[in-house]
């Protein structure tokens, strides 16, 4: 039988710890709303594709399709009196971007991946780009940075191509044959050498890196592409999937130890976030759904207003299309940032 993390006591004092657990939280409150776009007469798509705090979570940066990457302060967001809020600085890139991940050690330092397949390195605190990798053949969707080593970075591409980046070098120090289009990376936060990615293979693959020629683990159990992977901890991880569930998996079990069900996810990438305990991710149906990791159906959801248009069609009055597309959590704390396919941002709280 496989373990999720440490043993607890005894079944007694885990079951009371769930209890805890599951209901420390009964509500979703929204703290303040943003948009990522203010062009209000585009008729463009303005998907939020990707959220991450600063390395102090002082800072939030919001990307996605209108090749913007934004930068706000969250204290001036959470205390302003009205939802009137506009980014301290914003970087225009070339391409719509997929992804964005903060150094964990240089503050200003914040990485980008983009739809030509191009990783970039940023200097948020003068708007300037400092690094560029141009060695993918198509589309990047992800990329991270290691925890434990912060000059090192991973990004994962349709080319079915995992590549490690050095931000002193100008080519990739590492590459890794996916097999598939990878759609997801991302580091175990507590080792140096350890790497996950979710492809369109259904499948989460772990390498140790000082072995790259097969990966440690290949995780099966998904019926569709793995989207995101996230990790609770040292040896547990989370997947979402567009089969509409999530997964959980630990290190030395080859089978799922839980599955979450409950939001709908069947073709666009809807985010996931994680602090150890509970899960939150989107759906294709304008909620965002909170899990917590011991049970299988979602605790708690929030639903996204319909955008409101300046002239609305006739008999489209519903949100049937609009769907979360982002989420993030503010660390150590009961705070998310999550945002829909229509560039609406939310700072919430679970209470």
């Amino acid at each position: 039988m496989c373990s999720t993390g440490s043993e607890t006591a005894g079944s007694l004092e885990s079951f009371a710890n769930c209890l805890s657990k599951f209901s420390q939280y009964t509500s979703v409150r929204a703290v303040a709303s943003l948009n990522y776009t203010h062009e209000v007469f585009t008729n463009s798509s303005s998907i939020v594709s990707s959220i991450e705090f600063d390395r102090d979570s002082e800072f939030f940066a919001i990307a996605g399709v209108t090749k913007k990457i934004k930068i706000y302060e969250y204290s001036i967001v959470r205390d302003a009196v009205v939802d009137l809020h506009y980014p301290i600085t914003e970087m225009i890139c070339e391409s719509k971007i997929s992804c964005i991940a903060w150094n964990p050690y240089k503050k200003h330092m914040l990485s980008s991946a983009d739809y030509n397949g191009i990783v970039y390195m940023w200097d948020t605190s003068s708007n300037m780009r400092t690094q560029m990798f141009q060695e993918h053949e198509k589309r990047c969707w992800s990329v991270d940075f290691n925890t434990m080593d912060p000059k090192m970075l991973a990004s994962g591409s349709d080319d079915t191509k995992v590549k490690l980046w050095d931000w002193d070098r100008s080519r990739s120090v590492m590459t890794i044959e996916g097999g598939a289009n990878v759609c997801c990376v991302k580091f175990n936060p507590t080792t140096r050498y350890n790497l996950a990615f979710g492809s369109a293979d259904h499948c989460v693959h772990y390498y140790d890196l000082r072995h790259p020629r097969e990966a440690l683990y290949v995780f099966r159990g998904h019926g569709k592409a793995v989207s995101y992977v996230k990790f609770l901890n040292g040896t547990d991880m989370v997947s979402a999937s567009t089969d509409s569930q999530l997964k959980m998996w630990s290190l030395g079990c080859h089978n799922a130890i839980s599955t979450f069900k409950g939001h709908i996810n069947e073709k666009n990438f809807v985010g996931l976030a994680t602090d150890g305990d509970y899960v939150a991710c989107g759906s294709e149906n304008n909620s965002l759904y909170v899990y917590y990791k011991g049970l299988s159906r979602q605790i708690l959801t929030y639903k996204f207003e319909p955008a409101r248009k300046l002239i609305e069609k006739p008999g489209k009055d519903d949100d049937s299309t609009e769907f979360v597309s982002a989420v993030t959590w503010k660390p150590n704390s009961n705070v998310l940032v999550a945002a829909n396919s229509q560039g609406l941002v939310k700072l919430l709280e679970l209470v």
